[in-house]
């Protein structure tokens, strides 16, 4: 289960919902990585590089499988190998990109990217975003630079509704690596909702809920992920996010 953000706006302010999704895989140059973990980089430099997104950490959780943060905008999870970023509003992720390679390599031991998937929507007001995330063509070039066998995407009409990717196609000469463990299954569901009920959006807000468990009832999230402990936040005046995560990883 991902992570379920609400984001809210009168008519005098604007927060633009669209998140930006980073997933990078990581791994190692000779095939053994059983003592490498993203988990083992110190909070503190998570916390940096969570500045250059310009976001900040508000809450954690994690087990045996996998490490959750509700940040200000959105949410982070760091299993083993796998680091999930996703951010809403102007924040620009991308630019966490070379700190993050540097400090996998000095903490959790990994030297190599195996796979990334870079995602969004098209944004409501593209205006108010910072380079490099004002168009994707600016994102396309910054990846670019940095993986050479990366590929663009774009699903749906340009002047519609659609969905931009960014991802790593293999090459012949990645596969002269030492073999590596079988992949490990994965696989993600993203549902993006639009002009929903004000009705029900005002349970997103300070007005009708007194803290984040009371809207998790009330909106019946704790009900539609029943088995994951739910680590909720509810924003000042309106706004709300949560990470809900389970004991075998999935999140």
């Amino acid at each position: 289960m991902a992570a379920t953000e609400v984001n809210m706006s009168d008519g005098e302010q604007f927060f633009e919902g669209v998140e930006k999704l980073l997933e990078i895989w990581f791994t190692t140059g000779d095939g053994n990585a059983k003592t490498a973990d993203l988990r083992k980089i110190p909070r503190h430099n998570l916390e940096s590089l969570l500045k250059i997104v310009r976001c900040e950490i508000i809450s954690f959780a994690k087990n045996d499988q996998i490490d959750a943060y509700v940040l200000s905008e959105s949410s982070l999870f760091i299993s083993k190998r796998r680091f999930i970023l996703k951010t809403c509003g102007t924040t620009i992720p991308l630019l966490c990109l070379e700190p993050l390679l540097h400090l996998a390599e000095q903490f959790a031991g990994f030297t190599e990217v195996e796979d990334l998937f870079y995602s969004r929507k098209n944004y409501r007001r593209p205006e108010l975003q910072v380079t490099p995330h004002k168009h994707f063509d600016q994102e396309v070039a910054l990846l670019d630079s940095l993986f050479p066998d990366g590929a663009a995407y774009c699903l749906g009409a340009i002047n519609r509704d659609c969905w931009f990717l960014y991802t790593l196609n293999p090459v012949p000469q990645r596969n002269r690596r030492p073999a590596l463990p079988p992949l490990e299954p994965d696989q993600t569901l993203e549902i993006l909702m639009t002009d929903l009920d004000p009705e029900i959006m005002s349970i997103f807000t300070r007005e009708e809920c007194l803290n984040a468990t009371e809207a998790t009832k009330k909106a019946g999230i704790d009900k539609i992920i029943p088995n994951m402990v739910i680590d909720d936040f509810l924003f000042e005046p309106c706004g709300y996010s949560m990470n809900g995560v389970t004991k075998n990883g999935h999140y």
